[in-house]
């Protein structure tokens, strides 16, 4: 069971110190935790960003072109 140690204490005869997360066995996990030196670590939590879709790409402008070939008498 991961627990994650708030006084510094021993598990297994190895120092654990405040802040570590540590894999004990059950039965010690549940006597650190029931003596306040442990709690129950939690896996952090990832959020993801929300998806955006980029905008849709307009047509392009068609440009008049003026061919020579109209008369310009009004």
């Amino acid at each position: 069971m991961k627990i994650e140690i708030l006084k510094e204490t021993s598990i297994y005869g190895v120092p654990a110190r405040a802040g570590d997360v540590v894999d004990a066995s059950d039965a010690d996990a549940h006597y650190l935790i029931q003596r306040g030196k442990a709690v129950l670590a939690v896996a952090p939590v990832v959020i993801e960003p929300p998806s955006v879709e980029a905008p849709a790409k307009r047509k392009p402008r068609t440009k008049v072109i003026n061919h020579g070939n109209l008369s310009t008498d009004t």
